[in-house]
């Protein structure tokens, strides 16, 4: 995601204009600072993700309200919505149009606008009726024509004649539209408005597979020419700015390292002591008493404790992010199990650890999903989840539905919370590292991680107290 807010601080044409300031960044989110074109820009970028089914008319009423809502519980948010969860959304739209190019064009033969994937559009099937196109890559197509009202009539009948169940229709003296859903799990999307004395008809056919295109597609449709969709300058190429310059900001090298555990998931508290106090999560990955959890958690302790017991650094990875503690108290003590096999694309998980532990007290445990198989910029070391972690979930497990672990907890993510309490501006993604590669740096160091057989899923309680039975406490002196 930092990748992306550099890429973005190119493009966005960023003027003298009020900008989202770090306090502002928590306070809740407020339609009305935007412009018209800022709203359509995330109405857009809320449809690709399968959040809005609306026009993308930058007119911000309750559904664009509630799809943003949706967006930000889905992405470990709150109900409600500040304007950091505004600026990840405007984030996320610019992801989604940049891959394929998308632009809301006016085309002149139809005189109507809508959405086209202009890296990807690709001709369709021939026809004497029809100009077809598709896009690489995706079930979409398009079907444009011009004609009389009679043909216009029957390409809706068409429509309306393949649907199974409720068929959605509106007919008005210049427009028609009839939208259904096929036996065959396919959208169909027929409009058809009156322009310079024709129907201009234009139909959007797509499978589920890309919900959330066809919904930015139909919602960008307007007669005659209409305005752009992309990026503009405004609050939100100002509030990314800020975002930037926070993150850079908080990358900034500590001028006393040891002092305190790194902002990816470690909580400091104050101490009366020399060195502050730091908290993590470890859990148990052998019968002799050996525990795994970040590196980050452990680096520049002067002592580790696991559960109040003495523990000891066996080895380090700063790569990985990884460390190995050695717990005499735990020997005996039953393991974690690994997945035999990577975890999968929007797999359900739960992720256990010790946040905030001078706050919230004993173990804590989040749900969510894989939401992306890779980390950051790509990288293959980390995946993406969206099950909620604080501040001190870092080095907890990440276990599958038969309660296995497919994952190490490595960067939290609470938007609102954070930036009020910690003064900082976490991703809107939560990451782990992948269960492989922890099993890779286990054997490289001499431990020989449990594997799970294939098994059904457990109910989440059972999976809460499973957890609960290999999950530590480590503390950092």
């Amino acid at each position: 995601m930092r990748a992306l807010i550099l890429v973005l601080l190119l493009v966005l044409p960023i003027g003298p204009l009020s900008a989202y300031t770090a306090e502002e960044l928590g306070q809740e989110f407020d339609a009305r600072q935007l412009t018209e074109q800022e709203k359509r820009f995330l109405q857009v970028g809320l449809a690709f993700a399968s959040f809005y089914n609306g026009m993308i008319d930058g007119a911000w009423g309750q559904a664009s309200q509630r799809a943003l809502e949706r967006y930000t519980l889905a992405n470990g948010g709150t109900s409600i919505v500040t304007n950091a969860d505004a600026l990840f959304a405007a984030l996320d739209a610019y992801e989604a149009l940049d891959a394929e190019g998308w632009e809301r064009q006016y085309n002149s033969a139809l005189d109507m606008s809508f959405l086209v994937p202009t890296a990807a559009l690709i001709d369709g099937a021939p026809s004497d009726v029809f100009v077809n196109l598709n896009v690489r890559g995706r079930s979409i197509g398009y079907s444009m024509t011009i004609d009389n009202g009679r043909a216009a009539q029957g390409y809706h009948e068409y429509t309306a004649g393949r649907a199974i169940g409720e068929v959605y229709t509106v007919r008005r003296p210049l427009l028609w539209i009839t939208s259904a859903r096929t036996s065959g799990g396919i959208s169909l999307y027929t409009r058809s408005d009156y322009r310079g004395g024709s129907w201009s008809t234009l139909m959007i056919a797509a499978a589920d597979s890309d919900a959330g295109a066809f919904a930015a597609i139909t919602g960008s449709i307007a007669p005659g020419y209409a305005p752009a969709i992309g990026v503009s300058s405004g609050r939100l190429a100002t509030g990314i700015e800020t975002l930037a310059r926070i993150m850079d900001e908080r990358e900034t090298p500590d001028p006393a390292p040891s002092a305190r555990v790194p902002d990816t998931g470690g909580e400091t508290v104050a101490a009366s002591g020399p060195h502050a106090v730091g908290f993590g999560t470890g859990f148990i990955v052998s019968e002799d008493g050996y525990l795994l959890t970040n590196q980050h958690v452990v680096s520049g302790c002067a002592s580790l404790s696991v559960d109040g017991e003495p523990a000891s650094v066996v080895a380090e990875d700063a790569v990985f992010d990884l460390a190995l503690l050695r717990v005499p108290a735990l020997s005996h003590a039953k393991p974690a199990s690994f997945a035999a096999d990577p975890a999968r694309l929007n797999s359900d998980v739960t992720v256990a650890g010790y946040p905030l532990p001078d706050l919230l007290g004993g173990l804590n445990v989040t749900r969510g999903s894989v939401t992306s198989l890779k980390g950051m910029g790509g990288d293959g070391i980390n995946m993406q989840i969206s099950a909620p972690v604080q501040p001190g979930n870092s080095g907890g497990p990440v276990i599958n539905a038969a309660g296995q672990v497919v994952g190490v907890v490595v960067a939290k993510l609470d938007i609102a919370y954070a930036l009020k309490a910690y003064d900082d501006i976490p991703q809107n993604v939560n990451f782990a590292i992948r269960g492989e590669i922890a099993k890779l740096f286990l054997a490289q160091n001499g431990v020989d991680p449990v594997i799970g057989g294939a098994g059904p899923g457990m109910a989440p309680e059972v999976l809460a107290e499973q957890a609960q039975a290999f999950t530590r406490l480590i503390t950092c002196n």
